[in-house]
C-alpha cells in the first residue's frame, strides 16, 4: 500500500503498553518480522509478536494474542534513496518499561524524544571509554551509524531510524 499519510494517536499507544507485555512497539519498521526471524528471537528468549501489514491509514493496537500493526517503510519509498534504504525512516514507541540494550547500526542515524526525562550511556565504536548524557526534562539525542548507545527512558518516547535499513542493529 503506497502511503502518504499515517495517523497515529496517542491513545492507541497508550493502549499497547496497557495490554501488552513489551513496552516498545514498531509502527513503521523496514520490514515485516519473517517468520524465521520470529523464531530465532523467540529462541533467544526475546519477548516478541508477529506482524501484520497495517491496511488502513490508521494506525491501532494490537491485543496481546494479535499480530503487531506494522507499515513498511517501502511504503513512503523515495526513489532517491541509497540502494540500502528500505524506506526513508523507522518508527517506533516505547517507554520507561521497555527492554533496552547497547547496540549501534551500521548505516543509519537514529533519534530519539521525549518530553519525559531520559539518559544515554554512548562510546564510538573501538573506543573504551562511555560517555554519558543527561537530559532531565526530555528533548531529543540524535545516534550516527557506529556510535553504541544504550538509552534509559523515563516515559513515552518517539523513536526515528533514518533511512530505514533492515538487519542494521549490531
Amino acid at each position: 500500500m503506497k502511503r502518504r499519510i499515517l495517523v497515529i494517536k496517542k491513545d492507541e499507544i497508550f493502549n499497547q503498553f496497557k495490554e501488552n507485555t513489551r513496552k516498545d512497539i514498531k509502527v513503521i519498521a523496514p520490514e515485516i518480522l519473517t517468520e524465521e526471524k520470529f523464531k530465532l528471537l523467540k529462541s533467544r528468549g526475546r519477548n516478541v509478536k508477529r506482524e501484520q501489514s497495517l491496511k488502513t491509514f490508521e494506525w491501532v493496537h494490537s491485543k496481546s494474542n494479535e499480530p503487531n500493526n506494522i507499515c513498511e517503510s517501502i511504503d513512503f519509498i523515495d526513489e532517491r534513496l541509497p540502494c540500502f534504504a528500505g524506506g526513508p525512516f523507522a518508527i517506533s514507541f516505547a517507554n520507561e518499561k521497555a527492554e533496552q540494550e547497547g547496540h549501534h547500526h551500521k548505516q543509519h542515524w537514529e533519534i530519539y524524544f521525549s518530553e519525559h526525562k531520559m539518559s544515554a550511556e554512548y562510546k564510538f565504536l573501538g573506543e573504551q571509554d562511555a560517555k554519558k548524557a543527561k537530559l532531565p526534562q526530555g528533548g531529543a539525542v540524535l545516534f550516527g551509524p557506529e556510535v553504541v548507545h544504550k538509552m534509559n527512558l523515563g516515559g513515552l518516547t518517539i523513536i526515528i531510524e533514518v533511512p530505514s535499513v533492515f538487519n542494521d542493529k549490531l
